[in-house]
């Protein structure tokens, strides 16, 4: 007998979820179940329940398979139990002493409705306000409030001139509390002059991610903790502190996909401002970008990234030819503007159908809850992995010899107006 699977919507906040089996789990089903299981993270339910009342038979394939779907939800910050079992799955659970693990209080033949489970380390939170979406052309925004945008202000470091060599940087240390963000070229502190050892950074909520400037550099990272806070050298780049605390998530509209400049837009319409300071966490279906492979002290009049041509370029910066890093979680940091003037009018560049600078941190595929409001809740556990790369994005949409632009299937963006000062010298 096949194995079928029904998903049933429980929570009013669309982050939950009821699956209903019926059938076998086996060593032919069994990745059928992990399958659902893990396209509900992907659409940020994570808490699953499990009604396994009309499955006949679980092998050690299925018992396998049960531990791995818990294991992921948990890992995303969520749970995935049986809430209902057959007496067959009830038996097999409990001899191999896997019912406390992977099954809620009394799950086994639950006649009708399921009640909700008993308070515990596992059971879900009460019902939450149901979230609004909005369309707004190809993209749907969840939950979208711009209430707590408070402004915010930042500095821009360094001018154009660093990377012909014609100027003296500001090497001064910033610490990176839990509510700093910075981006540009940069190091952390401890690793020495921004010159000579600065690539591309990115720093949010108390974490440092930094790529070091050579061919095929392996990214590396500090996470505050405790007393613990990260310090970096910027020789170019904006920093600010303070949390943006305008929120939304936001998902693309039946086949499409978000534009990241698309969204960026969106909110520069609703922030006010002439510049807004945003950070996205997002699944990435394909980031553009650039990345620094030479030191900043190499650079000389005729030899720097901003020369202006393709060759001498190609030897400092390594282009993403084509959109990548498709399926894996994404950290933007940046600032998107109405044009280039002001103290950011040399940091922005054109961002397809906006201005901006924006860096990414690129993490394996972490499942994003639905309805997640705090930025620095998903900032600590993406910190606990190894960054994949940190680049500078590009977006360059135009048709045959553009590069093309990021694009992403779903996340969580925090956005306020920035006010900037110009560079410190």
């Amino acid at each position: 007998m096949d194995l079928s699977i029904d998903a049933i919507i429980t929570g009013n906040a669309g982050d939950r979820v009821e699956l209903v089996a019926r059938g076998r789990i086996d060593a032919e089903t069994a990745t059928e179940l992990e399958t659902a299981v893990e396209e509900q993270l992907r659409l940020g339910r994570h808490t699953i329940r499990l009604d396994l009342g009309a499955v006949g038979f679980l092998s050690s394939a299925g018992i396998r398979s049960l531990f791995n779907v818990h294991r992921a939800a948990k890992g995303a910050g969520g749970s995935c139990l049986v809430s209902r079992s057959s007496e067959p799955i009830h038996r097999v659970l409990t001899l191999s002493r896997l019912a406390p693990l992977l099954m809620e209080p009394g799950a086994i033949n639950r006649p009708g409705p399921l009640p909700a489970p008993a308070a515990g380390r596992d059971a879900p939170p009460p019902a939450a306000t149901p979230l609004r979406t909005e369309p707004v052309g190809e993209i749907v925004l969840v939950g979208f409030d711009g209430s707590a945008a408070a402004l915010l202000e930042g500095v821009v470091v360094g001018t154009p001139a660093w990377m012909s060599g014609g100027e003296t940087i500001d090497e001064t240390p910033r610490n990176v509390p839990a509510e700093a963000f910075g981006i540009g070229i940069g190091a952390l502190a401890d690793d020495g002059p921004a010159v000579t050892s600065g690539g591309e950074l990115l720093a949010a909520c108390g974490s440092v991610f930094v790529r070091p400037p050579r061919p095929f550099g392996v990214p590396d990272s500090l996470v505050g903790s405790g007393d613990l806070v990260p310090s970096i050298r910027l020789a170019s780049g904006l920093f600010w502190e303070g949390t943006p605390r305008g929120h939304t998530g936001f998902e693309a509209a039946d086949g499409a996909t978000v534009a990241l400049d698309t969204l960026l837009g969106i909110l520069l319409e609703r922030a006010g401002g002439e510049a807004v300071a945003v950070l996205v966490v997002a699944e990435v279906l394909g980031l553009v970008g650039a990345e620094l492979i030479r030191p900043i002290a190499e650079a000389t009049a005729d030899d720097h990234p901003a020369a202006g041509q393709a060759e001498i370029a190609a030897r400092w910066l390594s282009f993403s030819r084509e959109p990548c890093h498709a399926g894996r979680t994404a950290l933007v940091v940046g600032v998107v503007t109405r044009g280039q003037s002001g103290a950011l009018g040399e940091f922005v560049r054109p961002f397809g159908s906006v201005t901006a600078h924006l860096h990414a941190a690129v993490f394996p595929h972490r499942p994003l809850r639905r309805g997640i409001t705090e930025p620095a809740e998903i900032v600590a556990a993406l910190g606990g992995m190894s960054p994949l790369a940190v680049m500078h994005l590009l977006a360059d949409p135009a048709p045959v010899l553009g590069s093309g632009r990021p694009e992403l299937v779903r996340g969580a963006c925090w956005f306020a107006p920035i006010k900037v000062r110009g560079p410190r010298r």
